[in-house]
C-alpha cells in the first residue's frame, strides 16, 4: 500500500497528475499550519487537492518545490528538481550503460525526501511514446520504478 501511495506521489511530481485547482481557502488549517512551519518564508504557493493528498507547489530559498501533505496535515514528503550529473557516480554509470541517449531522452530529474528525511532520486526518460521512471538510491543503485504509456 505504501509503495502504491509513493507511486501516486511520484507520478504527480513528474507531471502525470490530474488535480482539481482549488484556491488556498479550500486547504484546511492543519495543512496550512504544517506547511507554514515546514517551509517558513515560502513564496508563490499554489495548492492542488487530490482525493488522497494535498500538494503545495512553491519557491523556497530560490528553488522550486512540491510538498505533499495528508488531509490531517502530516507531511508525506517533498520534491525539487535535481541536476542529473550530480547523481551518485555509480548510478550515472549504470544509467549510461542501460539507458543511453539516444534512444532514451532525459525529461526530468527530481530529489524526493520522505517524511523521515530519507532521500531518493527519480529520473524520467522518454523513449518513443513511453515514459520510464527510474529510482536512484543514495548508494547509487538504480531500479525501474514505473513504465507509463504517453
Amino acid at each position: 500500500m505504501k509503495k502504491l501511495f509513493i507511486t501516486a506521489l511520484i507520478a504527480v511530481a513528474i507531471g502525470t497528475s490530474a488535480f482539481a485547482d482549488p484556491n488556498s481557502s479550500a486547504v484546511n488549517k492543519k495543512v496550512l499550519n504544517s506547511f507554514t512551519n515546514d517551509f517558513r518564508g515560502a513564496e508563490n504557493v499554489n495548492w492542488k487537492i487530490n482525493a488522497n493528498f494535498i500538494k503545495a507547489s512553491f519557491v523556497y530559498d530560490e528553488k522550486e518545490y512540491d510538498a505533499f501533505y495528508s488531509k490531517d496535515g502530516d507531511i508525506i514528503g517533498y520534491s525539487r528538481a535535481f541536476t542529473f550529473n550530480k547523481l551518485p557516480k555509480k548510478a550515472l554509470e549504470t544509467i549510461a550503460k542501460k539507458y543511453p541517449y539516444p534512444p532514451y531522452k532525459l525529461t526530468e530529474c527530481i530529489e524526493y525526501t520522505n517524511a523521515d528525511g530519507e532521500k531518493n532520486y527519480f529520473i524520467s526518460f522518454e523513449k518513443s511514446s513511453r515514459l520510464l521512471v527510474l529510482q536512484v538510491y543514495l548508494t547509487g543503485e538504480v531500479s525501474e520504478f514505473q513504465k507509463l504509456q504517453k
